[in-house]
């Protein structure tokens, strides 16, 4: 390894242990919804008739796959509120 792709490697890893957990986010954010629009835009290329043949169940069971699976990430992202005052009574008392 020459020394200037040595310097290079050192001074990537030593970037990404100062980076903050924001920086990471961004970072990593826009480079996997970068591969995911790529990853899209090939499936686009399917609705070629020319090349070819589905039918509308198949493409809707691709997109309602895709929806779900979006929906999914996306409810990972929500912030939920935890249940307050939460208690477990079996309703009566032992006597």
């Amino acid at each position: 390894m020459s020394e200037a792709m040595e310097n290079a490697t050192m001074n990537t890893s030593a970037e990404k242990a100062e980076e903050s957990k924001a920086e990471k986010f961004i970072r990593l954010g826009e480079y996997r919804i970068n591969k995911a629009i790529d990853a899209i835009g090939r499936i686009e290329n399917l609705a070629n008739r020319s090349a070819y043949d589905y039918t509308p169940e198949q493409v809707e069971a691709m997109f309602s796959v895709l929806e779900s699976k979006v929906a999914e990430v996306k409810a990972k992202f929500t912030v939920t509120k935890a249940k307050e005052n939460t208690t477990f009574s079996f309703g009566n008392k032992a006597e």
